[in-house]
């Protein structure tokens, strides 16, 4: 078996950077970015971290790697808890992946417990809906928040993570205090071969429950934080495999920690519902960030598929969306249909994710007008009756192909990708 052998944890940078020295057998290197290892970096010190807890930030990204992949992973001394947890994540993941051979052990000299002192909350916090509505149901505990660039944002798009920093120090219901940033290689330390193990979609359909968590380890140290919030993207009635979900998240544990996948039982029009309840309740107001698209100004771009159904969603509910971040188009009734058009590819996601605006729509009687009532009801009444059965998986497997051969593309050849896309421009 293939070896992955971890020589050294090192804290650098005056104790805010984790950086990590290792080594693998020449026959897996094409997974690995060798002049980009593996790190994260703090906003503060957290050189007083045991390297059992330390090293969990690096094995949370490279052990589902191992599993798919097939190699072995060598290192000093781990955390009790969390060396338990990654054998039922393996698992996990063996059931969610029947057609792979989930291969790849852990080997461990010297295996830790620990003890976290303290009973504080952390969310991760994105400042999308998802974080935002868990926030507003655990926002009594008054929890650290916890930011990662690198996840949804890279690490060299400078521009949008001062841009997204802007935007928390503007919003009156973040307690600044407690809110930290960190930033980590995350998606980007390994090659594009990786994102082959899973259609192209590694990030979300494997690394990022694992990822995201993996990093918080040294903070929850630091802080006594032992009651850890993972916002929920979906709930029960998805039965596809996904990163992130309650028997993942909540196998992703450490010392004496609880791991929370939040929001599980609430759809998305659930959650705007709450969020809504929330601010009119409250003195607050407060910006959604939905996505970041390049074509984003301000807080959201308004067109793209995520800003429409957050749109729609608090429309439905009798918000005005402008207060919650968002520039409704003149045309957005015309964007919405053009997502159910002949050329349409639709997943079961998708789909999901708009069913349930479709029953939100129907079982409601008024809704915010943006400037035509009449009009505005009947193009409703339009999107309740769409047969979303009928697009569903429509071109799937011609699209993935286009999809597979135009990254396979750029990844190997980014001159010529780069000047293909000019010339198609």
């Amino acid at each position: 078996m293939n070896k992955f052998k971890l020589k050294n944890i090192e804290f650098q940078k005056e104790g805010y950077k984790i950086a990590y020295d290792y080594e693998f057998d020449k026959e897996i290197k094409e997974y690995f970015q060798e002049n980009n290892p593996f790190y994260v970096l703090y906003d503060q010190d957290i050189s007083d971290t045991p390297l059992s807890l330390a090293c969990i930030p690096l094995l949370s990204n490279i052990m589902p790697i191992s599993w798919f992949v097939g190699f072995d992973v060598y290192i000093d001394e781990i955390d009790e808890t969390f060396y338990n947890s990654l054998k039922i994540l393996k698992q996990q993941f063996q059931k969610f992946h029947p057609t792979v051979d989930i291969k790849g052990e852990l080997h461990v000299n010297t295996i830790v417990p620990n003890f976290i002192n303290g009973d504080n909350t952390s969310l991760l916090f994105s400042g999308g809906l998802d974080s935002y509505e868990s926030l507003t149901r655990n926002y009594d505990k008054n929890p650290y928040l916890i930011s990662i660039h690198g996840a949804d944002v890279e690490i060299k798009d400078t521009k949008r993570w001062k841009e997204f920093k802007k935007f928390n120090a503007e919003e009156k219901l973040l307690d600044l205090s407690k809110l930290f940033y960190v930033e980590s290689n995350l998606r980007e330390f390994y090659t594009y071969k990786v994102d082959l193990l899973a259609d192209l979609g590694w990030w979300g359909a494997v690394q990022h429950g694992m990822a995201l968590l993996g990093v918080l380890p040294p903070l929850s140290y630091k802080y006594g934080i032992t009651n850890i919030n993972i916002a929920a993207s979906a709930t029960h009635e998805v039965t596809y495999s996904w990163g992130s979900s309650p028997v993942i998240d909540e196998n992703m544990r450490w010392a004496n920690t609880k791991i929370t996948h939040d929001g599980y039982h609430l759809r998305r029009t659930d959650k705007v519902d709450n969020v809504v309840k929330f601010i009119q309740k409250s003195s607050y107001d407060i910006k959604l960030r939905v996505c970041y698209a390049e074509a984003r100004t301000g807080y959201n771009c308004n067109t793209c598929h995520k800003c429409q159904r957050t749109i729609l969603s608090l429309i439905l509910t009798g918000a005005d969306p402008k207060l919650y971040g968002f520039n409704v188009p003149n045309n957005f009734y015309n964007l919405i249909f053009k997502n159910f058009d002949e050329n349409t590819v639709m997943t079961q996601g998708l789909k999901y994710q708009w069913t349930c605006i479709q029953e939100k729509a129907a079982s409601v009687d008024s809704f915010f007008v943006i400037d035509n009532e009449e009009f505005e009801r009947n193009e409703i009444q339009r999107f309740i009756k769409l047969d979303l059965d009928e697009i569903v998986n429509k071109n799937e497997m011609k699209v993935k192909q286009n999809k597979r051969r135009k990254f396979i593309l750029k990844q190997k050849f980014p001159i010529l990708y780069k000047l293909y896309r000019s010339l198609k421009a």
